[in-house]
């Protein structure tokens, strides 16, 4: 059985009566990494927090979404909140969104890893500590201590991972998880994502727009166009054998700015 598998998972504006996923259908099995590329507005974020429960109510979905053999769309909400955070838990664009910025982080994060584990609290600051260390966060002790605000947003990005990796969820969402960050900061948070798999073995989606990224980290690629998507496969197959149109327009894309990029940095271009 695989850990997730989406079947002609549908969502419709109630307001606007718009479809906006349409027929989405993908299975996801323990310790893979899904990417999931498209333009903004090509439906990739409604999708996964449809997985998630978390869009906005006016947002109707339909089909079946299979988690653990589980149909998480018939789930009461309160179920479906105690698989978030702890079976699944999502990484978002944006690190200071996740916290509340009245509260020190590691305030924050003990009381998630209280809601889902039996740990003491020293456990947890230990666990929490180890993982801080692991995605190369110094003074762990002084950054959980500290307000959102005092932290930059690679850092808050980071612990975001921490918290996924403490908890160790069977599947992580990385919704555009990098998009905000410098490049040396992006680059530390992706090698990141390629050990979440060594170290807790669970599946992975990842949300991108950019060809670069999902090449790093994925392992099989569905392609989304105005909420459908237009082709997926193992990634070698779609990256270096597109099929679609719309495929071949995003790599053509990708290898015009590549190519543009380095004539600037010969000084052949014109920035």
């Amino acid at each position: 059985m695989s850990l997730l598998t989406v079947k002609q998972l549908n969502i419709t504006d109630t307001q606007t009566h718009q479809q906006l996923v349409n027929g989405i259908h993908f299975q996801l099995e323990k310790g893979e990494t899904l990417g999931i590329i498209g333009e903004s507005g090509s439906g990739k974020t409604i999708t996964c927090r449809a997985i998630m429960g978390l869009n906005d109510p006016r947002l109707q979905v339909e089909g079946q979404i299979y988690f653990d053999g589980v149909d998480l769309l018939q789930l009461p909400n309160q179920l479906l909140r105690q698989r978030r955070g702890g079976d699944i838990a999502m990484i978002m664009q944006q690190g200071s969104r996740a916290f509340d910025p009245s509260s020190k982080v590691g305030k924050q994060m003990f009381e998630t890893m209280v809601m889902h584990t039996d740990l003491s609290k020293k456990s947890i600051e230990a666990v929490l500590i180890k993982y801080m260390q692991f995605m190369k966060l110094k003074d762990p002790e002084q950054i959980l201590q500290s307000y959102p605000h005092m932290l930059s947003g690679g850092m808050l990005q980071r612990l975001m991972i921490v918290l996924a990796l403490a908890l160790k969820p069977k599947l992580i969402i990385a919704d555009e998880p990098t998009t905000a960050l410098d490049t040396i900061t992006q680059y530390d948070v992706l090698e990141a994502f390629s050990d979440i798999k060594k170290q807790i073995d669970c599946a992975i989606i990842f949300i991108s727009h950019d060809l670069a990224v999902i090449n790093k980290v994925a392992d099989k690629i569905m392609v989304m166009k105005a909420g459908v998507c237009v082709e997926s496969g193992p990634k070698e197959a779609v990256l270096f054998s597109p099929h679609h149109d719309y495929t071949k327009y995003l790599l053509s894309t990708k290898q015009k700015i590549n190519h543009h990029f380095k004539l600037i940095m010969r000084g052949e271009g014109h920035a």
